[in-house]
């Protein structure tokens, strides 16, 4: 397992700080908290995800507070992976532009390779 960046690591120890506090059966007692908080983090840097803190840090914080508001048991890291909200996507690119005479070429040859077909 990589060591996890500071943003990563703070983000899921903030989340799991959150859920601690609402004692939800089969949380961590307080003695192992520290090391579920680092089981968290482990299964989650390791999970086929390329994170990225100016996209995934918002999108970790909105994915604990959909647990905190739905769980009714301790819940899993593949929980927290199941509630993020998909990444922005960018802006789509503009369709392709066309000249008047790109266009009749185009037909033109569209034409001909039909003709050609019939033939055959």
């Amino acid at each position: 397992m990589a060591d996890a960046p500071d943003w990563f690591f703070n983000a899921i120890n903030a989340g799991l700080q959150a859920l601690v506090v609402l004692h939800l059966p089969g949380g961590p007692g307080h003695e192992t908290v520290a090391y579920t908080r680092d089981v968290w983090v482990g299964a989650l840097w390791d999970a086929p995800v390329e994170w990225q803190e100016n996209v995934d840090s918002r999108r970790i914080e909105i994915a604990f507070r959909r647990l905190a508001r739905q769980a009714d048991r301790w819940p899993t890291p593949r929980a927290l992976l199941e509630l993020m909200p998909p990444r922005p996507q960018p802006p789509a690119l503009p369709g392709p532009t066309m000249s008047a005479e790109q266009k009749r070429r185009n037909s033109e040859r569209l034409r001909r390779a039909l003709q050609e077909a019939m033939k055959q």
